[in-house]
């Protein structure tokens, strides 16, 4: 790997594919502008500079882009206007994930995507195109052999059994048809219709307008029910294309992931890096027991997981336990945790209720039948009471535990020596009430992840701060 090396040529085509769909909107916008009067000569020499270059770019662009291992670091030779060099040391390389996508598998590569320390949420290197062999050899390079001097820094562990787990095509379903992956769909679909006045001829867009507004209502309701069943069949299809095949396996020190059909990926997540375990119930999955589990890590995840990995995409809630308890050896999770008091239950009802007053008023006073709107208010209060159910929080040994609502139920587990800062705020109102909010804040791949609590009994509270304290000052001191 001390020799320069360069990509496979497909890198050239996915390059090309990639500045066409950059490139899309201008030709489109150059075959419209043509469109109305004709075609003039300019039209033509503008869209074949814009091709000429598309493919200039890829070309070039891949010739002069160079790799190799030396010294301990990647280096990275890139430009071929504006030269750009990049070396990247071993220790800082945190993960090393690879992926097939449909035109990577026709010819037997991988993409390879390396995250470092500080990465950020994008990738610090992407190769879009690489022998799977050479895609091999330089992880066991730059990852595998940086491995003995970071188990020098961790804790010394016993080295645990290696442990899979896979989904089952049935989970898989049950994961697809629960995921409410509906509301994604349906925005695409509200942006596209935002804009289809403009593509659709005006006579034929008017005509279709009037039959919508003369429609009764027991068609408005069916087409909207059409427009649901198949968000929801797209939703769907696009979970089980991503997590199909979706394998979890701990090898050593780092946790595996295979997963995907049309694209295949896998993910590598080192232990040491995990910095909490977060636990969620879907509205749809809560009331059949099942759950998902991410991991927060410094490095991993996507914008579509929130910046997360999904360690688990659906398993039965009261085999979580169980099942940590076997990957993940290093976080034990428990049970123990204080509910909120009595006297904190009225503020989440105001939370929840107050909001809805003034829209209520104003429907009721403009709408026809808008007094309806009164029922906002009990499905509020109900929202609200579910909130102060669930939310709670609690300590055993070095593992904090808290639980908390936004849409589902969330459920986070963090190591006290990953807590970046532990902190409790009273407000005015709550220090009348011997209340307070419990925050936690962890590193994440992005900018740092923060969990809160709102409205814990104070005294309990200062007993979360004190376990804290005590115990980092306790740590520092044994150190010294």
């Amino acid at each position: 790997m001390s020799n320069k090396k360069r990509l496979h040529p497909v890198a050239m085509l996915l390059s090309l594919l990639r500045y066409a769909r950059e490139a899309a909107l201008p030709l489109i916008f150059f075959v419209f502008v043509g469109g109305g009067s004709g075609y003039e000569w300019w039209h033509v020499i503008a869209i074949g500079a814009l091709l000429l270059f598309t493919i200039g770019n890829g070309v070039l662009g891949w010739f002069f882009y160079t790799y190799q291992v030396e010294n301990n670091e990647l280096r990275i030779h890139q430009g071929f206007i504006f030269r750009k060099k990049r070396f990247i040391p071993r220790e800082r390389i945190q993960s090393i994930d690879f992926s097939e996508g449909l035109i990577q598998r026709l010819f037997s590569l991988v993409k390879v995507q390396i995250e470092t320390a500080g990465g950020g949420g994008e990738p610090e290197v992407v190769m879009s195109a690489l022998r799977r062999e050479d895609a091999e050899l330089l992880r066991s390079e730059l990852y595998d052999k940086r491995k003995p001097i970071l188990d020098e820094e961790v804790e010394e562990l016993e080295s645990p059994k290696t442990y899979e787990y896979k989904l089952s095509w049935r989970e898989l379903l049950i994961a697809a048809s629960t995921s409410g992956g509906i509301g994604v769909v349906l925005s695409f679909v509200a942006a596209f219709a935002s804009q289809v006045d403009d593509l659709l001829p005006d006579a034929f867009y008017k005509s279709i307008t009037e039959r919508v507004m003369e429609a009764t209502l027991p068609y408005v309701l069916l087409g909207v029910a059409f427009l649901l069943l198949v968000s929801w069949i797209f939703s769907v299809l696009g979970t089980v294309l991503k997590y199909g095949g979706f394998i979890l396996t701990r090898m050593e020190n780092d946790l595996i992931i295979n997963r995907g059909i049309l694209e295949k990926r896998q993910l590598t997540i080192p232990v040491h890096r995990i910095q909490a375990i977060r636990i969620v119930e879907g509205v749809l999955r809560q009331p059949f027991g099942y759950s998902v589990l991410y991991v927060e890590s410094g490095g991993g995840g996507g914008k579509d997981e929130q910046f997360s990995t999904i360690l688990f995409p659906l398993i039965k809630r009261k085999k979580v336990t169980e099942v940590l308890a076997e990957i993940l050896p290093e976080l034990a999770i428990h049970e123990e945790y204080t509910s909120l008091p009595v006297r904190a239950r009225r503020r989440y009802f105001f939370r929840f209720c107050i909001p809805v007053l003034l829209p209520i008023g104003v429907i009721s006073y403009f709408v026809p039948y808008g007094a309806m709107s009164i029922l906002l208010l009990p499905i509020s209060a109900l929202i609200g009471y579910l909130h102060y159910r669930d939310a709670a929080s609690g300590v055993k040994n070095d593992v904090a535990l808290l639980q908390f609502r936004q849409i589902g139920r969330t459920r986070v587990y963090v190591s006290r020596k990953k807590i970046q800062s532990l902190e409790i705020e009273t407000t005015f109102f709550q220090k009348r009430r011997q209340l307070a909010t419990f925050k936690v804040s962890i590193l994440s791949s992005f900018a740092g992840k923060q969990f809160r609590v709102k409205d814990l009994g104070r005294s309990h509270a200062e007993e979360l701060l004190y376990w804290y304290s005590y115990r980092s000052n306790k740590r520092k001191d044994h150190e010294e």
